[in-house]
């Protein structure tokens, strides 16, 4: 069994900043991430609201992570599926099994999926949820997106800018572009490839349609990424994790910073304070 001191997981800017902290201790520490680190910053194409900085989602994730020293923690890329607790906390992935005394959860919010289809079988072969992250590989491309809010649109326009022909699901009926082809009143079926997407199966006006794409971006909307602690009764009627004023959940040891939290206030500099703070707890 793999046993640390402290176990963090999700490496968004509340996973980072509590084991920048923590490096500096003498704590065996185990960074968890099932994506690339960054959380929803990637998705920003600017963040102009944290002092000091103001640069895009991608660039301000990836100074972050530079300053980790993988050298004094160890992080490996893993599904988490399960939290238990018993004399230790147990954290199952899809790969391996952990066992550590304090647990940090810093999930953040994660995409919500589309309901009956095969979405996920597709993510990160062909299916993306961040137009600044995978924009070039839809250059000269057919696509697929799917919108359900105006924010999203400027994702899509921008990739419309690159792609040769943007399939457009949406219920907004005021776009209007040449390479843009909106399907209103359309939904998704069914997501098609061997091992990359090239195809998705749409049905419109009761009519199954094939449309033959490299890749799509799907908009759907977030919720809390704590579906994993689900037995252990964290949550709220949100998902949201329930906190005290350390920071600690219901469960001793357990903790909860930045956007999975209950607190109210969502941003990037609170979720940088939240994990100082709780490792600096772990760390006396």
């Amino acid at each position: 069994m793999n046993r640390y001191d402290c176990i963090v997981i999700g490496a968004g800017p509340a996973g980072i900043s509590a084991c920048i902290y923590l490096q500096r201790s003498k704590l065996k520490v185990l960074l968890i991430e099932k994506s690339t680190p960054g959380g929803r910053m990637l998705q920003a194409s600017k963040i102009d609201n944290y002092a000091g900085l103001n640069d895009s989602g991608i660039n301000i994730a990836a100074k972050m992570f530079e300053m980790l020293d993988l050298t004094k923690i160890d992080f490996v890329i893993e599904t988490v599926t399960k939290v238990t607790k018993e004399k230790d906390i147990k954290v199952v992935t899809n790969q391996n099994e952990y066992v550590c005394s304090k647990l940090i959860i810093a999930t953040g919010f994660v995409n919500k999926t589309l309901p009956n289809t095969n979405e996920l079988d597709f993510v990160g072969r062909g299916i993306s949820y961040c137009a600044l992250c995978d924009a070039p590989l839809v250059k000269n491309k057919k696509i697929l997106a799917y919108a359900n809010s105006k924010k999203s649109l400027d994702e899509i326009l921008y990739l419309s800018t690159l792609a040769d022909k943007v399939y457009l699901i949406t219920k907004d009926k005021t776009i209007s572009k040449d390479n843009i082809e909106v399907l209103n009143d359309t939904t998704i079926k069914r997501f098609n490839g061997t091992f990359k997407l090239n195809s998705v199966t749409v049905i419109k006006d009761d009519k199954e349609i094939d449309l033959e794409v490299s890749m799509a971006f799907i908009y759907n909307g977030y919720i809390p990424g704590t579906n994993f602690v689900k037995d252990l009764n964290l949550t709220n009627s949100f998902g949201l994790i329930e906190i005290d004023g350390k920071y600690e959940t219901k469960v001793k040891n357990i903790y909860a910073i930045g956007d999975v939290n209950n607190r109210n206030v969502k941003q990037v500099a609170t979720a940088v304070g939240d994990g100082a703070y709780v490792s600096s707890i772990i760390i006396k």
